[in-house]
């Protein structure tokens, strides 16, 4: 289990610890108190929105629970991941408990579901109503980001957010850019927020 995996791989515990205790944004997917502020600004829009919020890149569950504080507390969450991959070296089955765990009291009280599996998986399967909101934070690749907008725009979801539009993850900004390349695009740091509904700059 987790637990023991840790207990095993000390140098595990202190990538986790580091990885906790980072406070720049875009190092390891922790986002920084300076992008709270603007993701809550983000969730408090899509609150004014009927639908649930989908997060996709789940990880530990980190910033899934700062969503869920922000969001209102009536509306629903889906957060999506497949646990491929996760800093500090847990195995799949141990990073999903992990992940479970931590969030067991929003699955509970908050309306909080976790989608185990990709986002392909999820977006073919999903029969619900339209999300207000989509996050997207797992495959950082041009390919994979390029994918998950054209899937959210597909489903109708008029707001569109996401994580790492760094020179890091040169993969995010290309995508990002040429899927809306006619709409403003917000960048507070390295989170991105596009709302589908605003008119297109003219040119």
């Amino acid at each position: 289990c987790w637990h023991t995996g840790l207990l095993q791989n000390p140098k595990s515990v202190l990538r986790f610890l580091r990885f906790t205790a980072e406070k720049r944004g875009g190092y390891d997917s922790s986002i920084s108190s300076n992008e709270l502020l603007f993701l809550e600004k983000i969730v408090e829009r899509a609150n004014q929105i009927e639908g649930p919020i989908v997060e996709i890149g789940t990880l530990f569950g980190f910033t899934t629970q700062e969503i869920a504080i922000f969001k209102s507390p009536k509306k629903s969450m889906i957060t999506i991941d497949n646990y491929w991959w996760n800093p500090i070296g847990f195995l799949p089955d141990a990073h999903k408990q992990f992940t479970h765990r931590g969030l067991r009291y929003l699955c509970h009280n908050e309306g909080l579901r976790i989608f185990d599996g990709s986002s392909d998986e999820f977006f073919e399967s999903y029969s619900g109503p339209t999300p207000s909101l989509v996050f997207i934070d797992a495959d950082h690749s041009y390919e994979g980001v390029w994918k998950d907008i054209s899937k959210a725009q597909k489903l109708g979801i008029p707001l569109i957010s996401g994580h790492d539009y760094s020179e890091r993850h040169p993969g995010v900004i290309r995508a990002v850019d040429e899927h809306f390349s006619g709409y403003s695009i917000e960048v507070h740091e390295t989170i991105w927020f596009v709302d589908t509904r605003q008119v297109k700059k003219p040119g």
